[in-house]
Parts: C-alpha cells; sequence; structure tokens
C-alpha cells in the first residue's frame, strides 16, 4: 500500500524527493560495479527497468546516467502514468503494471527501485519474483532508508508520527535493515551493500514533510492517535522552517544501497 497516494500533492512530493536524493542516486548508479560485472559492454543493446516508478523522474535519471537501449518504467497508478507518459522518448517508455506481479512486460538486465521495498508488505516475495525477470548476469539495485538522523525537535516529531503509522499498516520507514537482513533470493548473489549519508538541508526536509502530511493528515491512524491541534501545530512548524530557505542542516538520511546479480 503506498501512503502517499497519487494526487498532485503526492506527484509534486516525488518531484522534490527526486530533487533532494538526485546526487545519492546518481552516484550509486555511477559507482555500480558495471565493469566487474560484465555490464559495462553492449549496455546500448540492454534494458533497464524502473520497478514503482511514479511520474518518471528515477527512469530519466537511469536514461541519463546509463547507457541502457532502454529505460521502462513500471507503475501501479494510472494517474503517475499519465504523467510520466508525456516526458517519454525513443528510450524511454512507461508501462501500467503491478510490480508485486510477474512476468514483466520485457526482461532486463537490470532492475532498480528507490523507496519502494518500504511500500510492500512482503519484500522478500517481491524480491523472488524480481529474481525470476532478471537476465543471467543481471542486476538488482535497490535503495532504500536506512535511518532518518535529525536533533531539529520539529522534523523529528515528524519523523515519530510517520513510522508509527507506516507500521500500523504493515510498512517500515526504515527498509534498509529490513532488505539488508533479507536472506539473498535464490538465484541471486549480493556484491554490494553500504550506507550512504545524505545530509537534506532543513527547509527542503521540512517541505517535503509538508507535503507529505497533506496527503496523510486524514489518515485513520492518525485521526485516531493525534488531536488535530497537534497536527495543524506540526504543519505550521514545518511551514516556517520550509520558508527560511537557509543552509542549515539539522536531518541526515542514511540511504542503504544493494546490489544483486543473478547468477
Amino acid at each position: 500500500m503506498y501512503a502517499f497516494g497519487d494526487t498532485d500533492i503526492a506527484a509534486r512530493r516525488l518531484e522534490l524527493l527526486a530533487h533532494v536524493f538526485e546526487h545519492s542516486t546518481r552516484a550509486f548508479l555511477r559507482e555500480a560495479p558495471a565493469t566487474r560485472l560484465g555490464l559495462a559492454q553492449n549496455l546500448a543493446q540492454k534494458i533497464a527497468i524502473d520497478l514503482g516508478c511514479g511520474p518518471g523522474f528515477t527512469t530519466h535519471l537511469i536514461a541519463e546516467t546509463l547507457g541502457f537501449s532502454r529505460v521502462v518504467g513500471l507503475e501501479t497508478s494510472e494517474r503517475f502514468i499519465e504523467l510520466a507518459r508525456t516526458t517519454a522518448s525513443a528510450r524511454i517508455s512507461f508501462e501500467l503494471h503491478d510490480v508485486c506481479c510477474v512476468p514483466f512486460p520485457t526482461s532486463p538486465a537490470m532492475l532498480f527501485c528507490r523507496f519502494l521495498v518500504t511500500h510492500l508488505a512482503d519484500p522478500a516475495d517481491a524480491l523472488a519474483k524480481w529474481t525470476t525477470q532478471l537476465n543471467s548476469r543481471g542486476l538488482m539495485m535497490l535503495e532504500e532508508v536506512e535511518r532518518i538522523d535529525t536533533v531539529h525537535p520539529v522534523l523529528r516529531s515528524y519523523v515519530g508520527i510517520v513510522e508509527a503509522m507506516l507500521q500500523s499498516q504493515s510498512n517500515t520507514l526504515y527498509a534498509g535493515p529490513l532488505v539488508a537482513k533479507l536472506d539473498t533470493p535464490q538465484g541471486l548473489q549480493n556484491v554490494a551493500s553500504e550506507v550512504r549519508r545524505v545530509a537534506v538541508v532543513n527547509s527542503d526536509a521540512a517541505e517535503l514533510f509538508r507535503l507529505n502530511m497533506q496527503v496523510w493528515k486524514e489518515h485513520a491512524f492518525i485521526r485516531e492517535n493525534y488531536s488535530e491541534k497537534t497536527i495543524r501545530d506540526l504543519d505550521s512548524a514545518l511551514e516556517a522552517i520550509a520558508r527560511e530557505r537557509a543552509a542549515a542542516s539539522d536531518i541526515e538520511w542514511g540511504m542503504r544501497q544493494i546490489i544483486f546479480q543473478r547468477r
């Protein structure tokens, strides 16, 4: 279950998310041991799939960073697919497809996803299915939140509420440790796993959190566990921080970046 919906606000949230994490994801893609794993040659003849692509920001990032002949974004939301298809090109396409269902529309040399596993009820089952879709020697690259560290009281309060809400629907905010501890799916080998530190300026974090709140503040769990005043005050405090546009950074994401390879 995707907690943040597919409204226009949710799309703006994903655009800001793409901005905030662009550099860390691009570095992850560039530093993938492609040569050692045999993908560097003939990339122009290979296909990559972006799982849970949303409006397509990560799909374009993969295409810009790596030389695949085609990059295909798969997404469950019809609204996001409509938005993504307005940016399609000869190399980049988008398909309406549930990423938990196989087969995929095409067999890729690389599968990529970011902030997706956190929304899956059974990550082990999903990874096992994805494995079956990879070409021989293909890569599966995952990025998930390992931790969020902040000393800022407002940002820390927000993180605590979201963590509790996601847990109430059998999801987790911190999917990085979960994925790192999963047994390597049969047919894959774990070839890389590290945590990249990503410092985010307070104003960007606060704006991202505010956009999130517009989506989930009416969630049943929130109404049952937090007063309207608590949520209203948090929203106002985040708005004030977002307006500051200062360089201060009191929050840091730890991003677990994992690479599996099909045998």
